[in-house]
């Protein structure tokens, strides 16, 4: 039994010292480098792709503009050249100029007519035309207009017509006619002054106001009263005329003008107030 213990005591502690010396030799091994890592073999996956959803943010500097592609021709951009201010007026108080023609035709109430005018002077305009109550009164006027005072934005005239009028109805038979609306009679003198504002830009809008004194001379008068007596050979009336409106540009030289205004009758047989309306075009050829 002794010699049993003894046999196996012995294996045992051979044992031992073989596992011993096996484990030093294994410390006695140089440490393993990445060098000496096993490359990937072609069965083993390449790491996973970032996320789709992922945003690579980089920094880039900023760079010029690249000058255009064969597809893309540059395009060439024209400096616009300034606007050539309108100065063609009949109804303001600033004249045409010298040797400067213009013309207008006007459309409203009473009145409808047309006008051809003439810059003679720097300061001096003449004209000729046609006034007419809607083909039942036509009259022919001359005048002319002549610039007193021209300053930055207001400009200041002083006007004067002078017309013969015809009526297609003798005046005992024109109760509330042409004679009755308009004031005028056989032959009218127009003087007054017109006052006009334009701004700085070349379309601005040039505001115009008129007051004029309307003397009429009726060679037809009758007298309306059985006991009256006899009338005398001409008839004098007084009228005064209030216009206001605006020459609006649509080109140099061409603009659309409307004008509202009052007549005041002085005649006993004439409408005492009669409202104006007018519209038209002034321009010059």
């Amino acid at each position: 039994m002794r010699r049993l213990f003894v046999l196996v005591g012995g294996f045992v502690l051979l044992g031992a010292t073989g596992a011993f010396a096996q484990a030093d030799e294994w410390n006695a091994l140089p440490p393993r480098t990445p060098s000496d890592a096993r490359p990937a073999g072609p069965d083993e996956a390449p790491p996973p792709p970032p996320p789709s959803g992922a945003e690579l943010v980089t920094a880039s500097p900023e760079r010029a503009p690249l000058p255009p592609g064969p597809m893309e021709p540059a395009t060439v951009t024209r400096p616009r050249s300034p606007l050539a201010p309108n100065t063609v007026s009949l109804f303001g108080g600033r004249t045409l100029g010298h040797l400067v023609r213009g013309e207008m035709v006007t459309l409203g109430f009473p009145l409808i007519g047309a006008r051809l005018a003439l810059g003679v002077g720097d300061r001096f305009d003449f004209g000729i035309g046609y006034q007419s109550f809607w083909f039942m009164m036509h009259e022919l006027r001359v005048g002319f207009r002549v610039g007193l005072v021209y300053g930055t934005h207001w400009s200041l005239a002083a006007v004067a017509d002078g017309s013969a009028a015809l009526f297609t109805a003798p005046a005992k038979d024109d109760q509330h006619g042409p004679r009755w609306l308009t004031g005028r009679r056989n032959f009218n003198l127009e003087p007054g002054l017109v006052l006009s504002y334009q701004g700085d830009h070349p379309r601005a809008a040039r505001l115009f106001f008129e007051l004029e004194y309307l003397l009429t001379f009726d060679t037809e008068p009758f007298q309306r009263d059985p006991l009256g007596g006899v009338p005398a050979r001409v008839q004098l009336g007084h009228n005064v005329l209030f216009h206001a409106g605006a020459e609006m540009p649509l080109s140099a030289k061409t603009s659309f003008v409307f004008l509202l205004g009052l007549d005041v009758h002085g005649r006993p047989g004439d409408a005492p107030v009669m409202p104006v309306c007018t519209v038209g075009i002034v321009t010059s050829f």
